[in-house]
């Protein structure tokens, strides 16, 4: 078992019959994605405590160490992972229990390799969408740590190029207010202060963020004498 890319999607499987396990595999196989394989529940509580999973796929029924055992011990090591439990067992009662302990999914047979196949394409899209949401948030946080450098007072060369340097051109939801124009109408302005305002309702601001963005850009479009 390995340690995975920044790009890479890390799946276990787990499941005591080892034709189903190797069929998950090859239907969840992609470029990028790293596939790991155990067919015992002792064996997988091993490996997650070796390696950072991002999406588990595991059996129910299990000798010894059984799906849940599995679940809760995943959750435990790694809040965020995205965990499927499949059974032939199936039960309103393992059903509940597995939904109040985290998992992401339960499917029970006669299941079709298509439904985990869209399954696990829906839960693989959820982790990168996650992983793209806490790359912007860092952004956010380092414009902010930027922000109060200047705040602070640091002296630089450029000072229309520290007016604007934290905004990245990488952020997308950000990147229409960088490299800002002083000379533009007044409606471009009501514009910028107008997409503050949705970052904010939509929670990649923080209400003090937000004021601290609105109060430099209006400094920003204050006419200088």
């Amino acid at each position: 078992m390995q340690q995975t890319g920044d790009q890479n999607i890390n799946i276990l499987i787990v499941d005591d019959d080892r034709l189903i396990a190797d069929i998950l595999r090859d239907l969840l196989s992609d470029a990028e994605r790293i596939i790991d394989v155990c067919y015992d529940g002792a064996s997988a509580l091993e490996g997650i405590q070796r390696t950072s999973y991002d999406l588990i796929v595991v059996d129910l029924v299990m000798p010894k160490v059984g799906g849940l055992e599995v679940l809760k011990f995943a959750k435990k090591s790694n809040p965020d992972v995205i965990v499927i439990i499949i059974t032939g067992h199936a039960s309103l009662e393992t059903a509940i229990t597995a939904i109040k302990e985290g998992a992401y999914d339960y499917i029970k047979k006669p299941w079709r390799l298509e439904e985990i196949k869209i399954v696990a394409e829906n839960a693989i899209e959820r982790i990168k969408l996650l992983r793209e949401n806490k790359r912007l948030l860092q952004q956010l946080q380092d414009a902010y740590h930027e922000l109060m450098v200047l705040k602070k007072g640091k002296e630089v060369k450029d000072e229309k190029a520290a007016n604007i340097n934290f905004f990245s051109s990488n952020m997308p939801s950000l990147h229409y207010l960088y490299n800002y124009d002083y000379d533009a109408p007044a409606s471009n302005h009501i514009d910028k202060l107008q997409a503050l305002s949705s970052l904010r309702e939509n929670g990649m601001l923080t209400e003090s963020e937000y004021k601290e963005f609105k109060r430099h850009l209006l400094k920003s479009i204050t006419p200088k004498e």
